[in-house]
C-alpha cells in the first residue's frame, strides 16, 4: 500500500540568506527550537540547553556513521582533469571496505570530460599515488577499482588524498576547519558521504550532562549517501524512488530497546537526526514483520526494507518490546551479534509511527524526503508553524544551521 500525500503541501520559501555556510564557533552554541506536543507553544533555547527539556530515563539513539574523505581529485592519462565521488562499495558495508588493502571497488559518480570504461586515472599525491580503473560508466554514475601499493589501509588512503565532500547547496570547497566540525564528536564507523548533521551540535559537555540526568545514548550506524540531497523530482510521491542506505545495529542495542520499553517509569524515546529515526522505525517494522514465522527473512537471516513495505503492516502493530523481541529471536535463530542491512523506508504524512516519540533534527530543504518525515512527526499545519517561527526569529538552516528538538 501506497500513502495517498500530495508532496505540495510540505514546501516553504528559504531564503539563501537563511542557509549556514559555515558552523558556528562554538558547536553547542546552536539556536534550538523546542516544539512541544500538540498545540503548546514553541521555546527557543540553544543547543547546549538540551538536556533540560529532556526526561530523566529517556533513551537517545544517535548515528556513529563518519563522514569519509570521498571526494577525489585525479588526473586522465591524457592529462586532464577529473574528479571521483565515492558513494558506496560495490558489494558489502562501507565500515568493511575501509580496511581493505591494495584495491576495492566502488560505485561513484566521476565529473570530467570523455571518461569511458577502461579508462585510468590517477592522483597526483607523490607519496599516496592511486589508480583509478573505471570499469562501467553511465552518464556520471560508474564503478571503479581503486589501487595503490603498500600496506596502508583505504581508510588511510583516503584520509592522506581526498577530501570531505560538503553538501552541494555550500558551494564551497572542503576547508580544514571542515576536517573536524563536518563530523560528530562520536563519529567512529567510516562509511558515510554527508554527515549524519543532527548530531553536529553535541559536545562532550552536553553529552556528560545528558548522563548525569539517567538519560542513556545507544549507538546505531546509518551510512548516509548522497541520495539524502535528491531532490524530489517526482510528480506522485508513489512515482519517487527512495534511496537506500546501509545500517548497523549491534544486538545489545535491540536488548537495551526492549528492557527501556518495559518499563513503567521509563522516559522518552529520542532519535538524534534523521538518520537514527529511520534506523530504529525501520527495525520497529521489521520485528513487525518477523512476528510471521513465514516472513523470508526467516529463511534467508538477511535485513531488508522496501520503499513502502511498512505502510502493508499499521493493521499488524504491536508494541515496541514485542518487535524487539522478535528481532532478537530471529537473531538468535542466525547466530547474530549484529544486524546488517539496507533500509529504502520512506516516510511521509500518513505514516504509523512505532517507536520514536521525540526527534532533534536540524532545519532541512523544502519539498525534501527529509522535511517529508519531519511533516509526518509533527503534522502538516504543525510543522509550517514551527519552521516559520524558525524563519521569523533568525535561525540558521541546513547542515550547519540551528537544532530542533520535536515532540511527536
Amino acid at each position: 500500500m501506497k500513502p495517498q500525500f500530495d508532496p505540495t503541501t510540505v514546501k516553504y520559501h528559504l531564503p539563501e540568506e537563511k542557509i549556514a555556510l559555515y558552523p558556528l564557533a562554538e558547536r553547542d552554541h546552536s539556536k534550538l527550537l523546542i516544539v512541544p506536543k500538540e498545540n503548546q507553544g514553541f521555546i527557543h533555547k540553544h543547543f547546549y540547553d538540551l538536556p533540560e527539556h529532556i526526561p530523566a530515563n529517556s533513551l537517545m539513539f544517535v548515528n556513529v556513521s563518519k563522514v569519509i574523505h570521498a571526494r577525489i581529485a585525479c588526473m586522465k592519462e591524457s592529462g586532464g582533469m577529473a574528479e571521483v565521488l565515492l558513494t558506496e562499495p560495490l558489494i558489502g558495508a562501507a565500515t568493511d571496505a575501509m580496511s581493505h588493502i591494495e584495491k576495492s571497488r566502488w560505485k561513484c559518480i566521476i565529473g570530467g570530460k570523455k571518461i569511458i570504461p577502461g579508462m585510468t586515472l590517477s592522483t597526483m599525491d607523490e607519496q599516496h599515488h592511486l589508480i583509478i580503473q573505471v570499469l562501467e560508466k553511465s552518464g556520471m554514475d560508474a564503478v571503479i577499482e581503486l589501487q595503490w601499493t603498500g600496506a596502508e589501509n583505504l581508510a588511510y588512503i583516503l584520509t592522506e588524498i581526498g577530501k570531505i565532500p560538503l553538501p552541494p547547496y555550500l558551494n564551497r570547497d572542503a576547508e580544514e576547519s571542515d576536517e573536524e566540525r563536518y563530523q560528530t564528536v562520536y563519529a567512529k564507523e567510516d562509511g558515510s558521504v554527508a554527515a549524519p548533521t543532527a548530531g553536529l551540535h553535541f559536545t562532550e559537555s552536553v553529552i556528560d550532562t545528558l548522563r548525569k540526568q539517567r538519560i542513556a545514548m545507544e549507538e546505531v550506524t546509518l551510512h548516509v549517501g548522497l541520495g539524502t540531497f535528491k531532490p524530489f523530482d517526482a510528480e506522485a510521491v508513489e512515482d519517487y524512488s527512495m534511496h537506500s542506505e546501509k545500517i548497523i545495529v549491534r544486538r545489545e542495542v535491540i536488548e537495551h530497546c526492549k528492557e527501556f520499553f518495559s518499563h513503567d517509569k521509563r522516559g522518552a524515546c529520542i532519535a538524534v537526526g534523521t538518520t537514527s529515526c529511520r534506523t530504529m522505525e525501520s527495525l520497529y517494522w521489521f520485528g513487525v514483520a518477523l512476528m510471521n514465522q513465514q516472513h523470508p527473512a526467516w529463511h534467508t537471516g538477511t535485513f531488508s526494507l522496501g520503499q513502502w513495505d511498512v505502510y502493508d503492516l499499521f493493521e499488524y502493530a504491536i508494541s515496541p518490546q514485542e518487535s524487539c523481541s522478535a528481532i532478537l529471536r530471529w537473531m538468535h535463530h542466525h547466530g547474530m551479534n549484529t544486524i546488517q542491512g539496507e533500509t529504502q523506508l520512506m516516510i511521509v504524512p500518513g505514516y504509523q509511527w512505532g517507536m520514536i516519540e521525540g526527534l532533534v533534527t536540524n532545519f532541512h530543504q523544502p519539498e525534501s524526503t527529509l522535511l517529508f518525515l519531519v511533516s509526518s512527526f509533527l503534522g502538516i499545519e504543525r510543522w509550517e508553524q514551527a519552521y516559520q517561527s524558525a524563519l521569523d526569529n533568525e535561525y540558521r538552516f541546513l547542515s550547519y544551521g540551528d537544532s530542533s528538538l520535536l515532540w511527536h
